[in-house]
């Protein structure tokens, strides 16, 4: 305070009054929200493309378990598997799969193909196909994920499916 009782503001009352205050400014805020913001941007379709390359990983860890079944199947048995649809699993799988398989997912099925008629003969000779295992998604993501995954022979004949080549059709 000066002789007339006035408050003389000077640099140091200043920077003293300053610290006293509490939070944070508006600009200080945004700059933080930015920061988040670019963050997000950079992780969250990292982690969406780590989920789709754990769930390729999964299908592809049950289409071996199920590939090994079926010629385990068609040796005792000498025939394949009737045909499903997607989620069901083929009634004579179920002794040879002893639960292992899940058949209906959120986001996708299985579908047991069987492309062969009685006599033994292909149905759809033009797939190249006569035992497969087919994932039905309507999520392309997923889809590529599994293509990127596997190195073997896969069809796209089907819309939303994908399937994989258990025995192929040699003419």
């Amino acid at each position: 305070m000066n002789a007339d009782g006035d408050t003389v503001v000077t640099p140091a009352t200043v920077v003293t009054d300053r610290s006293r205050e509490r939070g944070f400014s508006l600009l200080e805020l945004m700059i933080v929200c930015a920061i988040i913001g670019i963050i997000a941007n950079l992780a969250i379709p990292a982690l969406y493309q780590a989920l789709y390359r754990a769930k390729a990983a999964k299908i592809m860890e049950d289409y071996h378990m199920l590939s090994t079944m079926v010629h385990q199947h068609y040796a005792d048995h000498s025939f394949y598997p009737a045909d499903t649809g997607p989620g069901v699993e083929p009634p004579e799988l179920t002794p040879y799969l002893e639960n292992r398989l899940v058949w209906t997912h959120a986001d996708y099925q299985y579908d047991w193909e069987l492309w062969v008629d009685s006599s033994g003969d292909p149905t759809e000779p033009a797939t190249g196909v006569l035992v497969g295992f087919s994932i039905v998604t309507y999520d392309p993501d997923l889809a590529a994920a599994l293509h990127k995954l596997y190195k073997g022979v896969v069809l796209d004949t089907i819309p939303n499916h994908t399937t994989f080549v258990i025995e192929p059709y040699h003419s």
